[in-house]
């Protein structure tokens, strides 16, 4: 176990005037709830053996007031001090191992348990973010890597690596370097001072939770976004990490949003409610089934899905969580289950010979899988492998709606006969796998060979030589091609069997091989140049390396995706025919918008400043104000 110190010293001088009667970290981020609500909260998730608050004393009543005892606060005997003298306040009632976290950041609970979670004998690990925005990348605490460890922290080196998010594990070591920080520069150290020191001596690494959502609550425009941001935290925290993919992906997106409309709002509904709804509506589904409606079937099943996830999420959002809840949700769903299984029988024709253990096979599965899950997670095993087997309730009831949205219900059955019984034989592998232990640790060193050789000055030049030769390369062939067109458009290569090859299919499909090769030899190098440039472009631009090499793999995607969107359909309509050739070229214009989406998300979350001050600026000058 370990103890939380939580930094709350700060004066909040950009938060005036509204930080001169109460603490920042008291503001709230909905009614009722503040920012040290939301952290406290994703602390005692943790189950600490002591949580410390360090403040100034004029803000001590008020934070006892609203924490009460079960907190231990403690106050500052100086009015000037940098962020490490709090923590260095508490060092003689932490244990070994603590954890040090902002009073003023908003967070996801799973950056701590992936902070606490991570083996390490450093005396500090840090979480990094390699895909902050602009204005996180200018204000946050810059980290300096090499390999698996932080090299130096400071605010003024560019951010190139990554950034610091606020939450930071300190180990046996950590002690000795936050005293000797604070005998070096007294009580104005800040926790950089410590965590350089400790870098010196390779004592500092880290986890990457770049992805993951938080914001550092610095200024009013700050509070505002953090305020948007709770409420996507909250909607994340609500997906369980033993989700099946149709429940992440389809049902979640629903169900967190109906659950987080009746929470900002104060509607509460019991939990049970939603299950029994959720119940009701399969019951109802196996009826329309066995009517053979299975369109509307269907969709009465997968509704029911989506409501299944309500009841859960509205109990931990009200904190109306108990084992009563859980055991009625349990069972309701387990006769749900077989109760779909039996409306689909019943609509279909009479079934014969072999085909009578079909749904008796289906109904077995729907209730093993449930089982099965619960019991190896009881035994302490890690089930996730597993859930890449699409066999959960999510899936299930999604491929019975998909399967009755095409008139064929005996598909539904055999999957639900077939995947789940694949997922019962995976975990009874698992289970006899648990028993062995490790019999020894292979250490695989996380470097560089020896010795490290400095690339030539000349690289670049080089690859711009080759970027130049290949595409001139590419355009001797391509219009080498063209010259062939007239001798070869109207000959017929092949034809059989309705499918009919002549020369413009040969000659679309030499374009397309050479494009690909010559693109592939030019792309490859254009990357590598890039690489060469990206820490000039990281701190002119001030963000960082990882969120720049998102944007050219994005841009690289939308090259190939083009390229693919011109020369596909023509090169596979005469081999696969029409239909099949317009659903390729439909996967090509997913995978287009799909990376056109991302590359677009990536540049506004990271220059989002810039775009707010355009945007202001250009209000300003056409409403008039100065």
């Amino acid at each position: 176990m370990v103890s939380v110190v939580i930094c709350a010293g700060g004066v909040a001088s950009r938060m005036e005037p509204y930080s001169r009667e109460i603490p920042k970290t008291l503001f709230e981020l909905e009614p009722g709830v503040t920012i040290l609500d939301h952290l406290i909260e994703r602390v005692r998730g943790l189950n600490p053996e002591r949580i410390f608050i360090v403040t100034r004393p004029k803000f001590k009543d008020l934070l006892r007031k609203k924490l009460g005892d079960d907190v231990e606060i403690l106050e500052t005997d100086r009015e000037d001090f940098g962020n490490l003298y709090t923590v260095y306040l508490t060092l003689d009632m932490v244990g070994d191992s603590f954890l040090i976290v902002m009073s003023d950041h908003v967070f996801e609970a799973s950056m701590l348990r992936q902070l606490v979670s991570h083996e390490s004998d450093k005396a500090f690990t840090v979480c990094l973010d390699r895909k902050p925005s602009r204005s996180e990348a200018i204000e946050g605490l810059k980290l300096a890597l090499s390999e698996e460890r932080v090299e130096l922290a400071d605010k003024a080196i560019p951010p190139h690596y990554g950034i610091d998010t606020g939450l930071i594990m300190c180990r046996r070591r950590a002690k000795d370097y936050i005293r000797e920080a604070i005998m070096g520069k007294g009580s104005q150290a800040r926790i950089a001072d410590a965590l350089n020191l400790a870098a010196s001596f390779n004592d500092v690494d880290y986890v990457d939770v770049t992805g993951k959502l938080w914001k550092d609550v610095d200024t009013p425009e700050d509070l505002q976004r953090a305020r948007k941001l709770y409420w996507e935290i909250l909607r994340r925290e609500l997906v369980k990490p033993e989700d099946g993919i149709v429940a992440r992906y389809l049902n979640r997106p629903i169900s967190t949003r109906i659950s987080l409309m009746l929470y900002s709002r104060r509607i509460l509904v019991s939990p049970n409610i939603f299950s029994l709804l959720s119940f009701a509506l399969c019951l109802i589904s196996a009826l329309v089934l066995a009517e053979r409606n299975l369109l509307l079937g269907g969709i009465l099943a997968q509704a029911a899905s989506v409501l299944d996830g309500v009841d859960g999420e509205v109990a931990r959002l009200f904190k109306r969580v108990s084992k009563l809840g859980s055991f009625l949700d349990s069972l309701m769903d387990r006769v749900a289950d077989v109760a779909l299984i039996a409306g689909l029988t019943l609509s279909l024709r009479a079934l014969e010979g072999a085909g009578v253990l079909l749904p008796m096979v289906a109904s077995a599965n729907s209730v093993l899988v449930s089982y099965a899950t619960s019991g190896l997670t009881r035994a302490g095993m890690d089930v996730s492998a597993l859930r890449l087997i699409p066999a959960t309730r999510d899936v299930r009831i999604f491929v019975i709606f998909l399967a009755c949205a095409f008139s064929q219900q005996d598909l539904a059955l055999w999957y639900i006969a077939i995947v789940p019984a694949i997922y019962l034989m995976g975990s009874v592998y698992l289970a006899f796998r648990h028993p062995g232990e490790p019999k020894g640790t292979v250490r695989l060193e996380k470097r560089k060979p020896a010795p490290e050789v400095s690339l030539e000055r000349g690289e670049a030049s080089f690859l711009i030589r080759g970027i130049l030769s290949n595409s001139f390369k590419m355009g001797v062939a391509l219009l080498l091609v063209r010259i062939l067109s007239p001798m070869i458009s109207d000959v017929t290569i092949l034809s059989q069997e309705g499918i009919s090859i002549g020369g413009e299919f040969l000659l679309t499909f030499l374009d397309f091989i050479i494009v690909i090769y010559f693109g592939y030899r030019i792309l490859i190098p254009t990357k590598r140049l890039f690489d060469l440039a990206s820490d000039r472009f990281a701190e002119r631009f001030s963000v960082t390396k990882t969120t720049l090499g998102r944007i050219v793999t994005d841009l690289l995607y939308l090259v190939v995706g083009s390229i693919l969107w011109i020369y596909l359909p023509s090169i596979l309509r005469p081999v696969l025919g029409d239909w099949a050739s317009k659903l390729i070229y439909l996967g090509v214009a997913i995978f287009l918008l799909l990376s056109a989406y991302d590359l677009l998300k990536t540049l506004y979350r990271t220059f989002e400043d810039l775009y707010s001050k355009l945007v202001d600026g250009l209000a300003r000058k056409i409403s008039g104000d100065a």
